[in-house]
């Protein structure tokens, strides 16, 4: 492996931005601006490689579900593309295997809207370079991003990233299992120390962009505009997940669990109503320059190009006091 550290290439258009209100503030206060995802997460239907997992679509599986849920989330990433938005769609290996055999243009589909995809994986019996080149075999051009990561296991997963480096470079999500109170919630961006992810390392090899809360409100980004630091880059993410969006009662080769009433939030064009509804109102803070969609590399690029002068001295990360259900459920977002 190559012990420099990891220079990625200037994103120009992110780079342009930064540099026109005075080193990366944004021109409505004279402070950074606040970068926002949206992160979207598909998960193995199988534990083990073996157990079925009721509570996952049977990505690679159901071809009439693999189509639905595929239909939906070019829809969702079209809307988003319309705002502006940017989506990180992390992808575990049998949702990789479904756009292989059911969906071939899925990933190049939301590729060619600016979105990027990640590999997420819970590494039950799949490994995250086999996540990876999984996404390559059906299509995709993933990107340097391992999305999801047991926070007690971040350490060793570093030395395994380290053999397949730059493949990940950029680390996002490092999280508690099942998201419990207690994870990090931190709102900027750093190199985690080989010590203690929580802490900056200058030499570091990976990148670590934090998501803050999880929390799927406009109030909750307006908080983080608020809360803005002068000498970081701040970060939010929003989060949400493919199996949310459900089918009408009676759809064709979908079975009853993956279906909604049309008057249900989990109805899949009343969840893209929602998030339509969220990015209007995130616009006025869009114009202002207070906030900027980008991607998780966009963001990793925009770090690279003012880290220097940045100010990583903070003892410890804030942490969560509540699940993110908990968390979401508080802010009246509607989970099923």
């Amino acid at each position: 492996m190559d012990t420099k550290r990891h220079r990625l290439t200037a994103f120009v258009g992110l780079a342009l931005a930064i540099s026109a209100c005075a080193f990366g503030r944004s021109c409505a206060d004279d402070l950074p601006p606040l970068y926002v995802t949206l992160v979207i997460h598909t998960e193995e239907d199988l534990g083990g490689g073996t157990v079925p997992k009721p509570s996952i679509p049977d990505y690679d599986g159901d071809e009439a579900l693999m189509n639905h849920f595929a239909s939906v989330m070019r829809a969702f990433a079209e809307m988003a593309s319309e705002h502006g938005a940017a989506i990180n769609f992390g992808s575990d290996w049998t949702f990789s295997r479904g756009v292989e055999r059911y969906e071939p243009t899925f990933y190049s589909d939301l590729e060619a809207l600016g979105h990027e995809i990640d590999a997420h994986a819970h590494e039950s019996s799949v490994l995250y370079h086999d996540v990876r080149e999984a996404i390559t075999t059906a299509g995709g051009n993933p990107s340097h991003v391992a999305s999801g990561l047991d926070e007690a296991e971040i350490h060793d997963r570093l030395t395994y990233f380290d053999v397949y480096w730059p493949e990940f470079s950029i680390l996002w999500g490092v999280a508690l299992p099942g998201h419990t109170a207690g994870e990090c919630i931190a709102s900027w961006v750093w190199r985690p120390s080989r010590d203690d992810w929580t802490q900056h390392d200058p030499e570091g090899d990976y990148i670590y962009i934090g998501h803050g809360d999880l929390v799927n409100s406009i109030h909750a980004v307006r908080e983080a505009v608020e809360s803005r630091q002068a000498d970081r880059v701040n970060t939010i993410a929003l989060f949400t997940t493919p199996r949310e969006f459900k089918a009408a009662p009676g759809t064709e080769g979908v079975a009853e669990a993956w279906t909604a009433a049309v008057e249900s939030p989990d109805y899949w064009e009343n969840r893209i109503a929602w998030w339509n509804e969220m990015f209007t109102q995130l616009e006025p803070l869009v114009e202002s320059g207070a906030v900027h969609f980008a991607t998780l590399t966009q963001i990793a690029e925009a770090f690279e190009a003012i880290e220097d002068g940045l100010s990583f001295d903070r003892s410890e990360v804030p942490r969560s006091t509540l699940g993110m259900r908990q968390r979401n459920a508080r802010a009246g977002y509607p989970f099923e």
